[in-house]
């Protein structure tokens, strides 16, 4: 196991979203970018969503880049559950 990628709506939260971790051994291999296309085209075509989203926390700059390389945009900056604010990104279908 080198990680794990997958849509998921925690219980409680406002919203559904992409999330994803990979163990640090395995980084900077194009993994997470690999599973996260895939797992975006499943909720498109095979859930039906309008939308894919993300949410991110402020310091993650590496899931920041991701997000950049998968297309993402800026939709909304909301306050969770857990009392942060998390800025929240609208992931395209992949080509």
């Amino acid at each position: 196991m080198i990680g794990g990628c997958g849509l998921w709506w925690p219980e409680g939260y406002p919203r559904s979203e992409l999330t994803w971790w990979i163990v640090p051994s395995a980084r900077r291999n194009g993994y997470a970018l690999e599973a996260s296309r895939a797992a975006i085209a499943f909720g498109y075509d095979r859930l039906g969503w309008d939308l894919v989203e993300t949410h991110m926390n402020d310091d993650n700059v590496a899931a920041r880049a991701l997000v950049q390389k998968l297309g993402g945009t800026k939709i909304l900056r909301e306050k969770f559950p857990d009392g942060l604010e998390r800025d929240i990104f609208g992931l395209p279908r992949p080509h």
